[in-house]
C-alpha cells in the first residue's frame, strides 16, 4: 500500500542517491538541520534548481530508441552513421522504402553491416 510516508522516504533515498546534499534534502523535507540557515539563505529559487537538476521523477525515465543508441555506439567508434545510412541506399539503387518501420529496419541493418565490417 503507497502512504504518504512511503513517498517521503523515496524522495529522501532517491535524492540522496543523485548526490543532492543531505542538508539540501532534509530542508525541503521540512526538517529542521543544524545548518538551517545557510541552507534558507539560498532561497527557494535556487532549491528549486537543485531538485530540478536532480532529475528525480515517479515516472519511468524513457529508453532510448534502438537505432539512436545504434547510431551513438557507432559515433562511439570513431565512424559516422548519416553518412553509413546514405551509402547503403545509393548502393542498392534498387530498393524503394514503404514505410517508416521498412526505414528504420534498413537503417538498423546498415548500421549493423558497418559495424561488423
Amino acid at each position: 500500500m503507497l502512504r504518504p510516508h512511503s513517498i517521503r522516504n523515496f524522495f529522501r533515498t532517491q535524492l540522496a542517491a543523485l548526490g543532492v546534499n543531505t542538508d539540501y534534502i532534509e530542508y525541503m523535507m521540512g526538517h529542521k538541520v543544524n545548518t538551517y540557515h545557510d541552507v534558507k539563505m539560498l532561497g527557494v529559487e535556487r532549491l528549486r534548481q537543485i531538485y530540478a537538476r536532480s532529475g528525480l521523477s515517479i515516472k519511468p525515465k524513457a529508453t532510448s530508441h534502438k537505432l539512436e543508441m545504434l547510431k551513438e555506439f557507432t559515433r562511439s567508434l570513431g565512424l559516422d552513421p548519416e553518412k553509413i545510412i546514405v551509402r547503403d541506399p545509393i548502393s542498392e539503387p534498387h530498393r524503394a522504402i514503404a514505410s517508416t518501420a521498412d526505414d528504420e529496419r534498413a537503417q538498423l541493418a546498415a548500421l549493423g553491416e558497418a559495424l561488423k565490417e
